[in-house]
C-alpha cells in the first residue's frame, strides 16, 4: 500500500502527563479513512518510544485499531531557506547596529548638555565685584532641565527600539544555527508519522483517534512555598512545580499533569513476605535429619550373593609362595560346600548410619 492512497490526517497536541523521567503524550486526529482501513496520522515528535504507542477509537464502539507502527518520511528541503534565514539575520544585524549609534549618540549629547554650566569672567585686580546676574543663571538651569527631560525621553524610546531588534537578531540566529546543525548532509527533512490500520469502518464517515506515546527528555521539579502569619495557629502550603522539556513539541496550550513515578522503572507486582504478628522469635535451625536412603540393607547384598562357586581367591589373593594354602596353618582348605563369612566392617558402617545419619543443608 503506497502512501499516496493511504488517508493522511493532522494531530494535535491535547494533554501531557510529565513523570519524574520522560511524559506520556495525548494526540487527537479526525478525519475520513480510506476503504481498506488505513491511515496515517502526521505530527508526531522524532523523540518518540516506537514501543510506546497505542491508539484507540473515540465515540465509535464498532470501529478498533487493530494495527499500529511508527513510519519515518523523508522529504527533500529546499536549497533556499537558510539562505533566506541569512540574509534576516544580516539585515536585522544591520538594524542592531544602527539601534545601538542611536543610542551612543543620544548619551553623548546628553552629556554635553549636562556639561552646561555659568562660567563668570575673569576678573581683574583693579576692576570692583560685578553683580552676579541671578536671572540668567535660572534660565539656563530651566534650560538645562529642560534640554535633558527631553533627551532622557528620546534615549527610553532608543533603547527600548534598541532592545526588541535585539530580541529579534538573537531569535533569528537561534533559528539559522538550528537550521544549520538539524539539516542532514542529503538535505532530506524526516516526519515521524503513525500509520494505523482500523477494522470495522465500512459505516463510518469520519472517524477521532486518540494517539498515546511516551517521549524522553521531560522532567519537573517541585518547589514549596508556606506562608504563615505571627500568631495564626495555621499556614498555608502552596506547591508549585517547574516543567523543563525538549522533546521536540510545543506544549503551549496543552493541560499538564504530574506523576511521581517513573517510566522506566518495572510494574511487576512485588512478591510480599509474610509478617507475624507477636513476640519475636530466632528463625527455627534447619533440621538434619534425613530418612535413611533406600536399599541401605542390600547395599552388600552383591558380597553375599557371592557363594561357593567362587574360591576365596578371587577375593583375596594367596601368598605367591603356597597357592591355595591356609596362612596360618599352611594346609589347603576341606573342599564342601561353605558361605562366606561378611566382612568384620559391615556391621559397624550400618550402625554408623544408623547413629548418624547423613546432614543435608
Amino acid at each position: 500500500m503506497t502512501a499516496e492512497s493511504t488517508k493522511r490526517l493532522g494531530s494535535t497536541l491535547d494533554s501531557v502527563v510529565v513523570y519524574a523521567q520522560g511524559a506520556v503524550c495525548h494526540r487527537l486526529a479526525r478525519g475520513s479513512v480510506s476503504p481498506d482501513g488505513r491511515v496515517r496520522v502526521t505530527g508526531l515528535p522524532r523523540s518518540l518510544d516506537p514501543g510506546s504507542l497505542r491508539a484507540r477509537v473515540l465515540g465509535a464502539p464498532g470501529v478498533r485499531v487493530t494495527e499500529a507502527r511508527v513510519e519515518v518520511e523523508a522529504e527533500p528541503l529546499g536549497t533556499g531557506t537558510p539562505d533566506e534565514l541569512r540574509r534576516e539575520v544580516e539585515r536585522l544585524s544591520d538594524e542592531y547596529a544602527a539601534a545601538q549609534g542611536r543610542r551612543d549618540r543620544q548619551l553623548s549629547l546628553i552629556e554635553e548638555v549636562r556639561a552646561l554650566h555659568p562660567v563668570p569672567p575673569a576678573r581683574r585686580r583693579e576692576e570692583p565685584h560685578r553683580r552676579t546676574p541671578v536671572d540668567a543663571l535660572l534660565e539656563l538651569a530651566d534650560f538645562v532641565d529642560e534640554r535633558l527631560t527631553g533627551l532622557h525621553n528620546r534615549l527610553v524610546e532608543l533603547e527600548e527600539a534598541l532592545r526588541n531588534v535585539e530580541h529579534e537578531l538573537t531569535v533569528a540566529a537561534d533559528r539559522l544555527a538550528r537550521a544549520s546543525t538539524d539539516a542532514p548532509s542529503a538535505h532530506v527533512e524526516t516526519t515521524v508519522c503513525a500509520v494505523l490500520t482500523l477494522d470495522g469502518t465500512g459505516d463510518a464517515e469520519e472517524v477521532e483517534l486518540e494517539l498515546e506515546y511516551g517521549v524522553p527528555g521531560a522532567v519537573w521539579v517541585p518547589a514549596y512555598r508556606l506562608t504563615h502569619r505571627q500568631g495564626d495557629g495555621s499556614g498555608r502550603l502552596v506547591l508549585r512545580a517547574s516543567v523543563a522539556q525538549r522533546t521536540g513539541e510545543d506544549w503551549t496550550g496543552v493541560r499538564i499533569a504530574l506523576a511521581t513515578a517513573d517510566l522506566r522503572r518495572r510494574t511487576d507486582l512485588p512478591r510480599l513476605r509474610s509478617i507475624r504478628i507477636g513476640r519475636s522469635q530466632p528463625a527455627p535451625a534447619p533440621s538434619g535429619w534425613r530418612e535413611p536412603p533406600a536399599g541401605l540393607v542390600d547395599l552388600f547384598s552383591g558380597y553375599d550373593a557371592a557363594g561357593p562357586g567362587q574360591s576365596s581367591a578371587a577375593r583375596c589373593p594367596p601368598s605367591r609362595s603356597q597357592p591355595g594354602r591356609d596362612r596360618a596353618t599352611g594346609r589347603a582348605p576341606a573342599a564342601g560346600p561353605s558361605r562366606v563369612p561378611p566382612p568384620p566392617w559391615r556391621p559397624r558402617l550400618l550402625a554408623g548410619l544408623r547413629r548418624h545419619p547423613l546432614r543435608h543443608r
